[in-house]
């Protein structure tokens, strides 16, 4: 008897199937088009029309055109396979392409089923790619680029695009490219630009100015500044808008004691100063000092001392020292603190809403043009147009320009210096600014908590509860409850999602090298410059109409958190892989680990510091959140910071702080929870590096 030996078949399935295989389970099983009222909540003839299958349209086509994936040859020679491979990942864009086109003709929103279609077709495109060998054939990276194109698309490009149509738009929806010159035309809205142009440039100087002076002290002057910058790094962070407006209402406004303190004491008459430019410059210059001093403050602390010292041997004075070593070496600090500053104020109406009296700027403009009784899509799109190419100005100048320039003050070679001291008379100086920045603060913050337990502020002072009552005592389903539970459900969804995707898009920016990878670093940096007030209106107008309908619901008040977080988590991802060498990363693929798994189990663990810092940090901002999330909260989807708006439009200025106040005892402690957690986090790296 002979035996002969039969090699096995080394032949794989083509994986291509797997996904058409989903791309068939997602048709057939769930609705291809979006439901006006959700899938628990819709009748069944409701979810049987939305299935694809069950009329004759071009939703037949979303699932015959990827199958012809399946009638072209599986294997092949070298260059066939090529051939075919280019082929996979042409065919799953168009199909892609066709879908979202052929909805729009249609009119009609895609569904759940459209999603998975989606995945799998981004899937297959990404598989045909590595087969291509583009990015070294790696389809962890591929996958994770084409993911973060396709979300950038659609929740930033797509959404920047959308709020310029109605500009160009007459009352009848037909397309007139002049009908914005009959909104720019009006004197008040020329006077509105006006006021928005002064009031951020005056704001960006008293913030920077302030911010110079707190970082000078805690970095030149100060023995044991850390206390001092910790609060000053934390509280502009957890404290919800409009709270700092109120606060200076209940100091310096028509019943504030410092008005009847100037009244009684100077014979003050007029008891309304505080409204309009004033008083909002003072709130937006406290709420956006911190901000500046951080910046600054990082920036004093890489200046090295050997640069003044050498000052000093040539016998240059130490004013002298300031004035032409030490602030020449800040310019792109400066700069950078300023224009920051700007593109904040721009978009803050929080605080001009509480102070602006009859000083209207572009934020609160847009906002009473899409809630006010006139409803003025041409209107808001025309001023938010406006203010979105100003702050994009703003931030492409910070950006391109600021960020090419060197000030590089410590080298690779070693060299000693001691900290010199400044001028006696700018101590002095200094130290006033700063103490009565404090006592002004503390009397800030001491008015916003007092006040909250107070029955009419400036009429009747007795302490009461009866603010708390009404927010948390009324059961779960009445008052805050149901505010607060949404705003901690959506922000608690929300923040996992920033800190993962800021962190790939981190990963994929810092360790993998591709053209466009600045373009995709600038486009997801946009989510800061581009204002809140302009990003809600957008994702109004985009995400209304066909192809993706998400107005009113849920998941756009989660992707406006995540997108308006993002270059958080990416700036976290990006200093913390900064510190990591990336021989990990190579020890790692060496052994044929694969992207994937050098990304979960070496840099994640190692990364664990950051990813909480833009985890918590996340979740604080999404609480805070209201200039983009005013537009699109409903009854349904109601959070914090629209719920504290109500009350300040109604009046009920205690209520509104009494619930600011416990936002930021709330958020205090989760941020010293957190805190608790990283430093024990950075603990266990140190004994584990030194084997302790």
């Amino acid at each position: 008897m002979s035996h002969s030996l039969t090699l096995p078949d080394t032949r794989r399935r083509d994986p291509v199937f797997g996904w058409l295989g989903l791309i068939l389970a997602a048709f057939v099983l769930l609705p291809s088009w979006s439901l006006d009222y959700g899938l628990l909540e819709s009748t069944q003839d409701e979810i049987l029309a939305a299935y694809g299958w069950s009329g004759l349209n071009l939703s037949l086509l979303w699932l015959i055109m990827p199958m012809a994936l399946l009638f072209r040859a599986r294997y092949a020679q070298r260059l066939e396979a090529r051939r075919r491979h280019q082929f996979d990942a042409a065919w799953s864009v168009f199909c892609a392409l066709f879908m979202i086109v052929s909805a729009t003709l249609m009119g009609r929103g895609l569904g759940y089923g459209s999603i998975l279609m989606f995945i799998a077709l981004g899937a297959i495109c990404s598989l045909a790619l590595s087969r291509l060998e583009w990015l070294g054939g790696d389809r962890f990276v591929l996958g994770s680029l084409i993911c973060i194109i396709a979300l950038i698309g659609v929740f930033i490009i797509y959404p920047s695009i959308a709020i310029f149509i109605p500009m160009f738009t007459n009352e009848a929806g037909d397309f007139a490219p002049l009908a914005f010159m009959a909104v720019l035309g009006q004197s008040h809205i020329l006077r509105v630009i006006w006021n928005s142009f002064l009031l951020c440039v005056a704001v960006g100087i008293g913030s920077t100015f302030f911010g110079l002076v707190l970082a000078i002290y805690t970095t030149r002057i100060a023995k044991r500044s850390a206390i001092i910058g910790r609060i000053f790094s934390i509280l502009p962070i957890v404290t919800p808008p409009f709270i700092v407006g109120l606060g200076v209402t209940l100091m310096m406004g028509r019943s504030g004691y410092v008005t009847e303190l100037m009244v009684d004491g100077f014979g003050l008459t007029n008891t309304n100063w505080l409204y309009g430019f004033t008083g909002i410059w003072l709130a937006q210059v406290l709420a956006f000092t911190p901000m500046a001093f951080m910046i600054l403050d990082g920036a004093i602390k890489t200046i090295h001392p050997s640069l003044e010292e050498a000052s000093y041997t040539l016998r240059a004075s130490r004013w002298q020292t300031f004035h032409r070593v030490f602030l020449p070496l800040l310019k792109p600090a400066l700069a950078n603190a300023f224009l920051i500053v700007i593109v904040q104020s721009l978009a803050d109406f929080s605080n001009p809403l509480v102070l602006g009296g009859n000083f209207d700027v572009l934020a609160t403009q847009i906002y009473f043009y899409i809630t006010g009784a006139q409803l003025d899509y041409q209107a808001a799109s025309t001023l938010g147009v406006i203010l979105l190419v100003f702050s994009l100005l703003v931030f492409c100048v910070q950006y391109m320009w600021i960020g090419k320039r060197s000030y590089v003050t410590i080298s690779g070679k070693t060299s000693r210096g001691d900290v010199q001291p400044l001028p006696v008379t700018l101590v002095w100086g200094v130290t006033a600014l700063l103490a009565i920045w404090i006592a002004f603060n503390a009397l800030l913050y001491g008015s916003i908590f007092y006040g909250s337990f107070t029955v009419n502020w400036g009429v009747d002072y007795t302490l009461t509860f009866d603010n708390f009552t009404k927010l948390f005592g009324q059961g779960f389903s009445d008052g805050a409850w149901p505010s607060l539970l949404d705003t901690l459900l959506y922000a608690g969804i929300a923040a996992p999602i920033t800190a993962l995707f800021g962190l790939l898009i981190a990963y994929i920016v810092v360790r993998q090298q591709f053209r466009g990878k600045k373009t995709i670093e600038f486009s997801t940096m946009l989510c800061f410059a581009v204002p809140g007030t302009v990003a809600g209106i957008s994702y109004i107008l985009a995400f209304n109409s066909a192809p993706v309908y998400l107005t009113g619901t849920a998941a756009i008040v989660i992707i406006s958190m995540v997108m308006r977080n993002v270059p958080v988590g990416i700036r976290a991802g990006i200093a913390g892989l900064g510190q990591l060498d990336k021989s990990l990363d190579e020890a790692s693929l060496s052994l044929r680990a694969g992207s994937m798994r050098t990304v979960m189990y070496i840099l994640l663990p190692l990364l664990r510091p950051a990813i909480l810092s833009a985890l918590i940090y996340s979740f604080v901002r999404a609480i805070t959140t209201v200039s983009a999330i005013v537009f699109l909260v409903t009854p349904d989807t109601r959070v914090a910071t629209a719920y504290i708006l109500n009350r300040v439009e109604d009046g009920e200025y205690g209520v509104a702080i009494a619930y600011g106040s416990i936002l930021i005892v709330v958020m205090l402690a989760i941020i010293f929870i957190f805190d608790y957690l990283v430093g024990e986090a950075r603990i266990s790296r140190s004994k584990a590096k030194t084997g302790q």
